[in-house]
């Protein structure tokens, strides 16, 4: 075989552990407001989430929005430590599933893209002015399924 043919060796990654997750104020932070957030959807209208978000994609770019403000107020400015705290996300939102989707985030409407990035950060903000009952998520699964004018 020569280099072409050969496949390439991977480094194995370091295992996380479950308890890794609850030792990270702003990764158990963002758990419980994404748990909190879906149990809401949940409560409030069953089924929204499984029709306008079926592959949880959407519920990923909410993370995302929710996991820039968090880093930005804890002060995580470097990417290791911002992707520390996002794949502890990405855990608690599938599962160690993969992520299937029928909205491939390429050609994804950018302006829901930004409609539940924002609604992550204002989910964040929210928190952080004391406010005990949030929906963030909820509504912008809402704004997604209004027709385009």
């Amino acid at each position: 075989m020569d280099d072409l043919t050969r496949k390439p060796r991977s480094r194995p990654r370091p295992a996380t552990r479950r308890n890794e997750r609850l030792d990270d104020p702003a990764g158990a932070a963002l758990t419980e407001l994404i748990d909190s957030e879906r149990a809401r959807v949940t409560l409030e209208e069953p089924g929204l989430a499984e029709q306008a978000d079926p592959g949880r994609v959407w519920l990923l770019w909410f993370a995302i929005g929710a996991t820039e403000a968090v880093c930005r107020m804890v002060e995580r400015e470097t990417d290791a430590e911002r992707n520390s705290v996002f794949r502890q996300v990405v855990s608690v939102i599938f599962g160690g599933d993969g992520v299937r989707s029928a909205v491939d985030p390429v050609h994804a409407n950018k302006t829901l893209i930004e409609l539940f990035e924002s609604a992550g950060a204002g989910a964040v903000e929210a928190c952080m002015r004391g406010e005990k009952r949030l929906g963030y998520y909820l509504e912008a699964l809402r704004v997604s399924l209004r027709p385009e004018p």
